[in-house]
């Protein structure tokens, strides 16, 4: 619109009656034509697609267990595969350990030691009610009695850690093979180890999943996180699934200034941990999407200008966020309004010229 023109148009708003009560200004559609205005609906935001970012499937940290090896050992078996369901107790790899065969015999050594020490006390306790014994040794063997236990005991725990029941050991069940099984039902998430390969006690050999709970991860901008609310809905794809916003970090990644939120995935989610998701954050409630072109500063307050039956009126809005092209808002519209996208500044320089005349 050029000047000639726009100077025609503000000449025909000035000499319009002055708003009363709902300060609205009466446009006719030559007018609207004059100063180049183009009006259209606000985009209710829930519908509206905001910027994608990244984001990774991870499981809850209930969700899932590390099976680590007990012993140093070789694989020589495995006997599940990455995604298999598996039941309490099944076997998933077999390890075959020489610290096993060590630790077998030093257990049954300590186990006849503290047999020996428990008769060597009940001895030194016949001798004491006979009067012939003497209470040191009695207390010596005693002493003697509870080392020789806690070594045994502890052995025993190193055994049962590796799957074994020690107290079949004495029945001659037991080799060099060390098997790691699932301590209940759940899924393989990842095998860490392949047959012939070597594993150094406390590595993981296994993953499992207990759970089909998902989380997304994702690391927002400071400035875009300012938007985000908890049970925010959120798209999610591949998949074209809706997850909702779980929890939002309190704190900022100090190097790359970003701020990591959680998001939960719907029961059933096909979306495997690890995988590389996009994500976008639906904004719910009353907010609207609009050109960034709609808004303008008018006496020290954000406003657009909205076409209504009795003409167009100035309405305050809350600017959410915004970008160089569009802007969230929370505001007293409606799908049926129809606001000024494009001309907000000719019709704010009338409204002006028109309440200084009054």
């Amino acid at each position: 619109m050029n000047l000639r023109t726009f100077s025609a148009a503000l000449a025909l708003l000035v000499s319009l009656p002055l708003a009363q009560a709902n300060e609205f200004l009466p446009l006719s559609q030559a007018q609207s034509e004059a100063m180049g205005l183009h009006l259209a609906p606000p985009i209710p935001a829930k519908t509206a697609a905001g910027p994608a970012w990244p984001g990774q499937v991870v499981m809850p940290p209930d969700g899932h267990e590390l099976l680590i090896a007990p012993l140093n050992g070789r694989v020589v078996r495995v006997h599940a595969a990455s995604g298999a369901a598996v039941q309490g107790g099944e076997p998933l790899v077999t390890l075959f350990s020489p610290m096993l065969v060590q630790l077998v015999q030093d257990y049954l050594r300590a186990q006849a030691n503290e047999d020996l020490a428990r008769q060597t006390l009940s001895r030194e306790q016949r001798l004491m009610r006979e009067g012939i014994g003497i209470e040191r040794r009695v207390r010596e063997a005693e002493i003697a009695l509870r080392q020789a236990h806690a070594e045994t005991q502890g052995l025993a725990t190193r055994l049962t850690l590796a799957g074994l029941d020690p107290k079949r050991l004495s029945q001659g069940q037991v080799g060099a093979e060390l098997v790691i099984r699932a301590p209940r039902p759940g899924s393989v998430l990842m095998l860490h180890t392949t047959p012939g390969a070597w594993l150094d006690e406390g590595a993981v050999a296994v993953e499992l999943g207990y759970t089909e709970r998902r989380w997304v991860e994702a690391d927002l901008p400071l400035e875009q996180v300012g938007g985000v609310l908890p049970s925010q809905p959120v798209s999610i794809e591949p998949g074209g699934l809706r997850g909702l916003v779980l929890a939002i970090a309190p704190t900022a990644e100090p190097q790359r200034q970003t701020v990591r939120v959680r998001i939960e995935l719907p029961q059933g989610s096909t979306l495997r941990p690890g995988q590389r998701v996009q994500v976008r954050f639906e904004e719910a409630g009353t907010l609207w999407r609009i050109p960034a072109s709609a808004l303008v500063n008018l006496n020290g307050q954000e406003v657009i200008f909205v076409q209504r039956q009795e003409g167009v009126q100035p309405l305050t809005v809350e600017v959410r966020s915004r970008s160089h092209e569009t802007a969230l808002l929370g505001g007293a519209l409606t799908a049926e309004d129809r606001i000024v996208i494009r001309g907000a500044m000719a019709i704010k320089a009338a409204w002006q010229s028109q309440h200084e005349a009054k």
